[in-house]
């Protein structure tokens, strides 16, 4: 073979390899990324507020305090209920929001998803 065959077949690799390159960039980027976020802390705050309200609502018997208490105190198994199969469901990683630096406006948020699961 000679230089100038070998060098033709290097330069012709190169360009199918570029060209490949370039299609499947051109591909991925209209594919979202399989990464979600959700915003736990949020939930909580909505959730420390439904019970504040609960306790101070003028006229609230100690029953219903202790009740809103209780709901309070069950909430950690509740909230991990309710995101045991998002991950599944939007065949995705779960990041929580407080674990993103940069935009995080490109990922998608599951916080109204659950926020209305646990009726907050």
């Amino acid at each position: 073979m000679s230089r100038r065959t070998a060098l033709a077949m290097v330069l012709a690799n190169a360009l199918v390899s570029a060209a490949l390159v370039g299609a499947y960039a051109l591909w991925r980027e209209g594919v979202k990324p399989p990464i979600a976020a959700l915003d736990v802390a949020e939930l909580f705050r909505l959730k420390e507020r439904q019970v504040t309200a609960s306790l101070l609502k003028h006229g609230a018997t100690e029953d219903e305090r202790a009740a809103a208490l209780m709901r309070a105190g069950a909430f950690g198994a509740d909230i991990a209920e309710a995101i045991k199969g998002l991950p599944a469901e939007c065949r995705c990683l779960i990041l929580a929001r407080g674990a993103i630096v940069g935009s995080e406006q490109a990922l998608p948020d599951l916080t109204p998803v659950v926020r209305q699961r646990l009726g907050l």
